[in-house]
Order: structure tokens, then sequence, then C-alpha cells
């Protein structure tokens, strides 16, 4: 069974061989300058708490592990995260401005679905029924209107980042098959980020372009930073205390607000007011 599982993850690793170009992946680049992300230290008297797949877990744990999957909703047999790919899907045939932007989407797409695959077996493992549970994206950031390319830019860029950074937060996570998958996550969606990122620099190149993105970070800048839940959240000391987080949301969002506003002055952007049009501080 192991060999076959080693083959079978050898062959994922050659056909994301045979993608890469000089863009694709482009995390790529970006690990080879070092580490891009902040350590997420746990607190040094957190309890040792470490649960495998399988293991019996005490109740409130299995809870708030089943409430983080939920939010997250990359899974296979989620109904709305094979729609919402779809839409993504739709918009890249709609609006992309060139034949290797639909291909470079096309990609994103392929790692998405390589997620969905991991976080499948994850839920199965975890609980059966829940691995087929549709569960709808429920935080407003996934229901902005994409309407135009620079849209969708802002859309890679800000909320994959939040999933890169969730899944630095998981390399420390009590539940080993989380954290067995979170370095191969939080590299993809660093990448799928860094995406974004390289087509809000080619909107940019252009006066309208430039003017366009910085209209438009007013829209998604604060959707971006309120998809880190309340600051003042009473589950968080438990997330922390179970081991399934290291640092609440506020010092998590803090970091990330570090990280975008460096790459959007960067653009040459005005950075927005960080709590205006905020929904949860």
């Amino acid at each position: 069974m192991s060999e076959r599982v080693t083959g079978d993850m050898t062959e994922i690793d050659e056909a994301e061989a045979r993608g890469r170009t000089e863009l694709w992946p482009f995390w790529r680049r970006v690990y080879a300058q070092g580490d891009p992300l902040p350590r997420f230290a746990p607190p040094a008297n957190r309890a040792p708490h470490r649960f495998d797949e399988g293991d019996p877990l005490p109740e409130e744990y299995r809870g708030l592990l089943l409430k983080m999957l939920r939010h997250e909703g990359e899974r296979a047999g989620n109904k709305s995260f094979l729609g919402f790919m779809a839409t993504c899907l739709d918009l890249a045939e709609a609006i992309f401005p060139d034949a290797t932007s639909r291909l470079i989407k096309a990609e994103y797409l392929a790692e998405e679905l390589k997620h969905a695959i991991m976080f499948h077996r994850l839920a199965v493992g975890l609980e059966r029924d829940f691995a087929l549970k549709d569960v709808p994206y429920a935080h407003y950031a996934f229901h902005l209107p994409r309407e135009t390319w620079a849209d969708d830019a802002f859309f890679h860029f800000f909320v994959d980042l939040n999933g890169a950074f969730h899944a630095r937060d998981w390399r420390e996570s009590s539940y080993v098959p989380l954290a067995k998958m979170s370095a191969t996550v939080e590299r993809d969606e660093l990448g799928h980020s860094e995406m974004g990122y390289h087509f809000l620099q080619r909107i940019c190149e252009t006066a309208r372009g430039k003017t366009v993105v910085q209209h438009l970070l007013g829209k998604w800048y604060p959707a971006a930073l309120d998809m880190f839940g309340r600051s003042d959240s009473p589950n968080v000391p438990k997330f922390i205390g179970w081991g399934l987080k290291s640092v609440g949301n506020a010092e998590i969002r803090d970091a990330y607000k570090t990280y975008v506003d460096a790459k959007l002055v960067a653009l040459g952007l005005d950075l927005p007011d960080e709590r205006a049009h905020r929904r949860f501080l």
C-alpha cells in the first residue's frame, strides 16, 4: 500500500514539473529568496496535544476541528467548492487579457483541485458524513462581484494569501494529518497569491490600469482583513489551547496586513484606512 501511495505522489510531482514555465509556479521564485512568511510560535505553556487519524478525539476538539475545516471549504465532496471553481473558470474565459493568462488560471485550478483531494482524504479520515457535506462559502469576500480582471487579481492576491497564512499556522497543528499537508498548501496558496499580484503588476503598468486598481483596493482591502474574523472571538483561546492554532485572529491579521501593505506600496498604491468599511474588527 505504501509503495502505491508513493508511486501516486511521484506521478503528481512529475505532472507538476511538466507544467512548469518561466512564471509557473509563482511560489518558486519567492521561496528561492528565503522564507517569505512570518513564523507563528505556539505558547510555551501550551499542553502537548497530538492526535492522528483514527485516534479518539475529545468532543470539544472534534467540534473545533470540524469548524475550522468548514471554513476551509476545499473538499472534493463539497459541492459549493466545485461550483466556485467553475465560476473561476468562467471568469478566466470571459475576461482574461491573453492566452497565457488563461493558461495560468488553468494551472491554478489544477492545484486547487489537488487541494480538494487532500482535504477530502483528511475529512474522510475524520468524519465520513462531513466529507460529503455541502458547505457554502459564508464569508462575504467570496461573494464580492468580480467584474474586471483587476477584481479577479485582487481576489487571488488577498484571499489565497489568507490561505497561505493559515496553512503556515497549521505547521504546528496538533492534528497530525493537517500538519503533514500544511507546507504543500502554504506553498501553493502563496503561489496563487503571487499569481494575482503578477496580474496586478501588469495592470498597473498603465496609468489607467493603476487608477482602476487603486479604486478597487478600497473594495477588497477591508474584506481581506475581515477574513481573519473578530479579534475578540471567544473560540480563539480554545483553538490555541487544543493546539489547532498558535496565535489569535488579531495577531495573524496584523502579520498579514504588514505583508500585504508592503506589496501594495511596491505597486505605488495608497493604502486605505484599515478600519474603513470593516465588518469584523
